[in-house]
């Protein structure tokens, strides 16, 4: 089953927004730590690492320049990446520079 079949499920079961945002976080929790041992076959951090690499070297990409990064070497869109994230370009980068200072600072 998939994120979007889970997330139908869950609306035509009728259960609250803020619990599915909740069941939403603890299956990230999840999926990451799974696939923080089997990081090649994850798209999504993958993506991730890469810009998060892309911050640090100050350069975050505009959507047009990640898109064709990620078509070049195999990641996801922007499109993807903000669906996953409901997060907008903006707030993603935002949302990856945080997690990186926080890191920094552990």
């Amino acid at each position: 089953m998939d994120k979007e079949e889970l997330y139908y499920q869950i609306l035509n079961l009728g259960i609250k927004e803020k619990k599915i945002r909740n069941l939403n976080e603890k299956l990230d929790v999840i999926i990451n730590k799974y696939y923080g041992r089997n990081i090649p076959f994850n798209p999504y951090l993958n993506s991730k690492n890469k810009l998060i690499r892309l911050i640090i070297e100050g350069e975050f990409p505009t959507v047009g320049k990640w898109n064709s990064i990620a078509e070049e070497e195999g990641y996801l869109s922007h499109i993807s990446l903000e669906y996953i994230t409901e997060k907008n370009w903006k707030e993603l980068k935002k949302h990856l520079t945080n997690e990186i200072k926080n890191i920094l600072l552990e």
